[in-house]
């Protein structure tokens, strides 16, 4: 006789959010492989994070110029569990170069706001690391983390964020070269277009660290529909460069959903 199993409403909950934790996850790491292009190349992040109990996926292809310079395919997907912290857990791929097998990135990071960019000038702090990973015709090499790192976000938005202006300070820690590195970035965006659920952005920004020459990267970005799908284009360029292999360009798409973990 087969038996009966009765969840408590409780139960439920937990296991209807944990089957839409894994379905994110698992659309996170398809995404590169898909018709869909990414939403967040930029360096300089902002003061804010996913909803309480919402999930994000933000996942991009960048190519680097000259044609043979390679293509990188990212994927970072976001949870906030309920509170102030926002978790996210991503992969990139990067091009193989001369023969040798592929490689790629894993991204673990925590979030949190001290305070909202809604009451004008928002801040936060995030922590990370990071860890390289091997093609699978390269097994043997174990992966190992690369680098950790903290920063400050404080973003001001003025005009119901019709202009934010974005700053990033912080420092890593690469574990290859035993350096720790100060990192810095500044950046906005410009509300040109809203009606609706539709919203039309221009993003800009400069970043560097204490090593080397800055960045800057700007492009635009589009609300499909606000706070559920945007789609974005960018153009980059190592400042002080004429060399073709040290601009860049991306695409992708970011995809949110609130109340996934209730």
């Amino acid at each position: 006789m087969k038996r009966l199993t009765v969840r408590s409403p409780r139960g439920q909950r937990r296991t209807r959010a944990a089957r839409t934790l894994c379905g994110t996850l698992a659309l996170a790491l398809l995404l590169p492989s898909l018709p869909l292009r990414a939403a967040r190349p930029y360096f300089t992040d902002d003061a804010r994070i996913t909803p309480g109990g919402g999930c994000q996926v933000e996942s991009w292809v960048q190519h680097h110029r000259p044609a043979g310079g390679g293509t990188e395919l990212w994927a970072l997907p976001a949870c906030n569990p309920g509170g102030n912290l926002e978790i996210t857990a991503g992969v990139n791929r990067l091009p193989s170069e001369g023969g040798e097998p592929w490689t790629g990135n894993a991204l673990v990071q925590a979030k949190t706001l001290l305070r909202s960019l809604d009451t004008g000038i928002g801040t936060g702090f995030a922590v990370g690391a990071t860890a390289r990973m091997r093609g699978p015709s390269d097994a043997s090499s174990p992966s190992s983390m690369t680098s950790a790192y903290a920063y400050n976000v404080t973003s001001i938005s003025f005009a119901d964020e019709a202009f934010v202006l974005l700053t990033l300070a912080g420092i890593k820690r690469d574990r290859e070269t035993q350096r720790t590195i100060a990192m810095w970035g500044v950046g906005s965006e410009t509300r040109l277009f809203r009606r609706g659920d539709q919203e039309l952005l221009l993003a800009a920004e400069v970043y560097g660290s204490d090593r080397g020459s800055p960045s800057w990267q700007g492009g635009f970005r589009f609300w499909v529909v606000k706070e559920k799908i945007q789609v974005d284009a960018v153009l980059g360029r190592q400042i002080g460069s004429q060399a073709l292999d040290r601009s860049w360009w991306s695409i992708g798409v970011r995809l949110i959903g609130d109340g996934l973990l209730h």
